[in-house]
């Protein structure tokens, strides 16, 4: 039993230039010590690295934006699979961090960081950059290919697949802060996790 998960790789619509993996910091796995009753996702042994650890692109207000996060490809595969996609909606952009309007036709630099590849988290900034409540952004993330043993007994069984409709989304303000569950739903056929997010902060799925 295997789980499928990503790469960075962006939409069309999405332009982005990614900056380089070797000015990326190592991953931090502090977070995951601060509440010992969260289990995050782990990346599976087997899986392909990420291909850019960090990428941008420019939101558009007026405009339906995505980005695709992706996993080079296996060995021997043609394509590669997706680890997480973020979606800016036409009218989900509200305010810049600074509190200031954003106007019809404005656009905002967006970058996604995976800052912890063991435990498949992932920063997004600008900090404070505000979404409509009625058309918040919209985030998936994947866990095809996550370590299928999620309650880390060394086995891979039935009390694992039971676990996965208690996986969610769940985000931290800063480092040192407590993890917080965001309302989401399990989609068992795309083996993805996905909810709105009102903002922007660290974001990873835990159960």
């Amino acid at each position: 039993m295997r789980f499928p998960w990503p790469v960075l790789v962006l939409l069309p619509l999405a332009a982005a230039c990614a900056d380089s993996a070797s000015q990326l910091p190592g991953p931090n796995t502090d977070s995951t010590a601060q509440q010992g009753n969260l289990h995050f996702l782990r990346a599976s042994p087997t899986a392909p690295p990420i291909a850019d650890r960090v990428v941008s692109f420019w939101a558009v207000k007026g405009e339906r934006r995505e980005l695709r996060l992706m996993y080079r490809p296996a060995p021997g595969a043609v394509d590669s699979v997706e680890f997480a996609r973020l979606r800016v909606d036409d009218r989900s952009l509200v305010n810049r961090p600074d509190g200031t309007p954003i106007a019809s036709g404005d656009s905002i630099l967006i970058t996604i960081s995976v800052v912890d590849t063991l435990n498949l988290i992932a920063d997004f900034q600008p900090a404070g950059l505000v979404f409509s409540p009625s058309r918040p952004a919209r985030l998936w993330l994947k866990y095809g290919e996550a370590d299928p043993d999620l309650n880390r007994d060394g086995v891979v069984s039935a009390a694992d697949t039971a676990l996965v409709l208690s996986l969610n989304i769940w985000k931290q303000e800063q480092v040192s802060a407590l993890w917080e569950e965001v309302p989401g739903t399990v989609n068992l056929v795309e083996l993805e996790v996905e909810a709105d997010i009102p903002g922007f902060t660290r974001y990873a799925v835990s159960y």
